[in-house]
């Protein structure tokens, strides 16, 4: 196995666990950042603990895990694409000066087209992870009365985004 494969499986593994462990500090953050502050019937999150109150008391647990699986795809791929991209550009930079190791500008390009290969390849996973974390859950009197489905899959949410919104939107 290549040394940017080992790598990028390894960035991977390491972006599913971190991502697993603080998921639910991530949909609060979320949470807050989305929400529309001019609720006069007190369902606006006024911080941290209130959201977390709030979210439990409507969504139960679940509602802290809501969209887990688009970011933990998301993080495997964004660390696993970063990590293929650092070490391949490494390893062509070794080999055209033939060094053992490369330069601080060197280094620093083989982030920056790393960073770049991740953003173009993985922001479409961001994009439904967002929506699907910011999508809060009816309660189950709402659904039933509604005949509403539970929460949509990762693909089903990237096919209502491209069908509702384009594909240009992702």
């Amino acid at each position: 196995m290549s040394d940017n494969v080992a790598h990028a499986l390894s960035g991977a593994g390491g972006g599913i666990i971190s991502m697993a462990i603080t998921y639910p500090l991530i949909t609060i953050g979320t949470r807050l950042q989305v929400q529309r502050n001019n609720s006069k019937d007190g369902t606006a999150y006024t911080g941290n603990m209130d959201a977390l109150r709030k979210i439990l008391a409507t969504e139960g647990l679940a509602g802290l895990f809501s969209g887990l699986e688009s970011a933990i795809f998301g993080a495997a791929v964004t660390n696993g694409v970063y990590y293929y991209f650092f070490e391949a550009v490494k390893a062509a930079f070794e080999r055209a000066s033939k060094r053992n190791s490369m330069s601080t500008v060197e280094s620093m390009v083989s982030g920056a087209i790393a960073g770049a290969m991740t953003c173009i390849i993985t922001n479409p996973i961001w994009v439904v992870n967002t929506r699907l974390t910011v999508k809060q859950k009816k309660s189950k009197q709402q659904a039933e009365n509604e005949n509403d489905a539970e929460s949509p899959s990762t693909i089903q949410a990237f096919a209502e985004i491209i069908k509702e919104d384009g594909v240009l939107s992702l």
